[in-house]
């Protein structure tokens, strides 16, 4: 009788312990959907925000033209040539107190033909005259159709200043592989945005299994 109930003990504290591990399952599962959302919280503050000028679209499409038509018979796919067309903003007051500093880009078109589509920009600061460049992922979707209508987000690494100083946002275009740019937007934030509940919830994860897996073991210890 003892170990019947000994092993009913043990299979229901395997029970709750595979329970819990399915709740933060579906909790981590849901966490790209929250960010998506949260998509546009890339600070504390949005400080400037610029659509760039039609000229300057058009300076990109007529690049990715020319590129295409003249692209060696050995380069793969999407790959940026040489010339890349560039756009730079004007100059902003940027403080310490405000950093970091984080561009995000948000660029609208039309996929050309079935697939994948994306874009790739090369994001930087003019400060006193040079151009320092940031890293910016790669934008992309995937199984588009032609004639679908696509927005691509990415923001840029945070970029901290050690003194207050002017600087310029800067833009350089590379490639847009099946897809017609139609506009870019380009937007400033200022300081280090806030955590969401489901982050700070899934910096706890690791340490909530631990206790559950060190709960489960002392139960069946027990019985």
């Amino acid at each position: 009788m003892h170990a019947l109930t000994g092993t009913r003990g043990t299979r229901r504290a395997e029970h709750w312990f595979w329970v819990l591990a399915a709740m933060l399952a579906v909790l981590m599962s849901a966490w790209p959907v929250h960010a998506e959302e949260a998509a546009g919280q890339w600070g504390l503050r949005l400080l400037k925000t610029y659509d760039l000028p039609p000229e300057a679209v058009a300076r990109f499409l007529q690049s990715q033209e020319k590129n295409t038509q003249a692209r060696p018979a050995d380069a793969q796919p999407g790959e940026p040539l040489a010339g890349a067309q560039a756009w730079q903003g004007p100059d902003i007051d940027l403080t310490t107190v405000g950093s970091p500093y984080t561009l995000v880009i948000k660029a609208t078109g039309v996929a050309l033909a079935d697939g994948d589509v994306a874009t790739r920009l090369q994001l930087g600061w003019v400060l006193d005259g040079t151009l320092n460049k940031v890293l910016l992922p790669e934008m992309a979707r995937k199984n588009t159709r032609a004639g679908q209508a696509v927005e691509l987000l990415g923001a840029s690494l945070p970029v901290t200043l050690k003194a207050d100083r002017k600087a310029a946002p800067v833009i350089e275009f590379n490639a847009a592989p099946n897809l017609r740019l139609d506009s870019v937007r380009v937007e400033v934030w200022s300081g280090m945005r806030p955590s969401s509940p489901i982050e700070l919830l899934m910096a706890w994860v690791p340490i909530l299994l631990g206790v559950a897996a060190l709960g489960f073991v002392w139960w069946a210890r027990r019985i």
